[in-house]
């Protein structure tokens, strides 16, 4: 009865803060969708300048990228919303808070969100190549994914309550990482 009435107030929390912040209901997919277009991209053009790719085969690569993650994310992201709708649809008390956030969930328009995070985070390591030649633009992007998704992090904060420092930090830290597999792989194949 303890862990009902503890999930019962995480619904309560959860629905108290979706009307105070209307997109919060899909921070998840702004989160997930930004960061992956971002690091799945900076990793591949990192890699392919590395690899000393002309800069339109770069650019190409990289929006052929980032049209596919979003088209790929979105899709995803509806069966698993429109999954977990289904599952908690079933009638079981210890699904409580979980039937109370997914009925809230609108898979159509969490795909939408998704879609567009993902061009978002992708489209961000990409414009250091509009300004840079192949390897010289590598250090621009690495800075520039890595300032946008430290922004992201702040962004976030203001929905949860972790410090805007550590929830900037953390998501730049797994950025970071992607840069330096994504370089070190391009070295591979110079």
């Amino acid at each position: 009865m303890v862990k009902l009435n503890v999930s019962i107030k995480r619904v309560q929390r959860y629905l108290t803060m979706h009307k105070n912040h209307h997109w919060s209901e899909n921070l998840r997919e702004v989160i997930f969708g930004v960061e992956d277009g971002a690091i799945g991209n900076l990793g591949l053009v990192i890699g392919m300048a590395q690899a000393l790719s002309p800069n339109n085969t770069i650019l190409l690569a990289g929006v052929a990228t980032m049209f596919a993650q979003a088209i790929s994310m979105s899709a995803g992201n509806y069966l698993s919303v429109k999954s977990e709708k289904e599952y908690f649809d079933v009638k079981k008390k210890s699904r409580a808070y979980g039937k109370g956030y997914a009925e809230h969930k609108s898979p159509v328009r969490s795909s939408i969100i998704m879609a567009l995070s993902v061009i978002l985070g992708a489209a961000i390591p990409l414009s250091a190549f509009l300004f840079w030649e192949s390897k010289q633009g590598i250090i621009p992007a690495v800075v520039i994914t890595l300032m946008g998704l430290f922004l992201l992090g702040v962004s976030k904060s203001k929905y949860t309550d972790k410090h805007w420092l550590r929830s900037g930090s953390e998501i730049v830290m797994v950025g970071f990482i992607a840069a330096v597999a994504g370089f070190i792989i391009g070295n591979l194949f110079a």
